[in-house]
């Protein structure tokens, strides 16, 4: 009698869960880099996505040069698991497929286009926008809290320091703060490298005639 309890019981339970919402809806802004399987240049992407009951609304904007932006054709979040496409362009097709978080979303990416033997796959990680922008701001403070670089060599030190300060392990954010390190050393660099070689005074004399006199005025 009692294991027939318990066995309907956990029976209601498992239905409560089943019928219940396992995640609360999305309503998310990601940033971060698409990365090819082919190691090829990573691709930066930004994924606006709005979720009601289940089904996924938004706008995905991806490329550099210039951007694209479109909005998400097709979409839906089963327990955690996103699936959506977007339509970048008439012969671009872009799939997201992976863990959507209220923090991340990541997972695995497909670019269909005419060519069926062409299909360029890759892995994304996406963080959530005020967390990466968060993280950018530490990174500010660190670079505002370092000593100002008077020549090459300081660029080359402060560079060091900006380099051993990025996180270790992830390597969408590594990636990008190594990037970022190293545009700032490539501007410091170049700050005094065109630094001008000889300066004259603001004032310059005429050369002495050897008589000893001040010139006339």
């Amino acid at each position: 009698m009692l294991l027939s309890f318990l066995r309907r019981l956990v029976l209601l339970l498992l239905i409560g869960l089943a019928s219940g919402p396992a995640l609360a809806e999305l309503e998310e802004t990601y940033e971060g880099m698409l990365l090819p399987d082919n190691f090829e240049t990573p691709i930066p992407i930004t994924v606006q996505v709005k979720e009601q009951s289940g089904r996924l609304t938004g706008t995905v904007t991806t490329g550099a040069t210039p951007p694209i932006t479109a909005p998400i054709s097709s979409g839906e979040n089963r327990y955690g698991q996103c699936n959506m496409k977007i339509l970048l362009t008439p012969t671009f097709t872009l799939r997201l497929f992976g863990s959507c978080q209220s923090t991340m979303f990541e997972g695995r990416y497909t670019i269909y286009t005419t060519r069926e033997d062409d299909k360029p796959k890759g892995s994304f990680r996406l963080m959530r926008k005020e967390i990466k922008k968060r993280e950018d701001d530490k990174e500010t403070r660190r670079s505002t809290l370092a000593p100002p670089a008077g020549s090459v060599t300081d660029c080359i030190k402060t560079n060091t320091r900006c380099l051993l300060a990025c996180p270790q392990g992830d390597y969408n954010t590594e990636f990008l703060c190594s990037n970022r390190c190293r545009h700032k050393y490539q501007a410091c660099k170049a700050k005094f490298s065109a630094a001008p070689l000889s300066r004259s005074p603001a004032n310059p004399l005429p050369p002495d005639d050897g008589s000893g006199a001040t010139p006339s005025r």
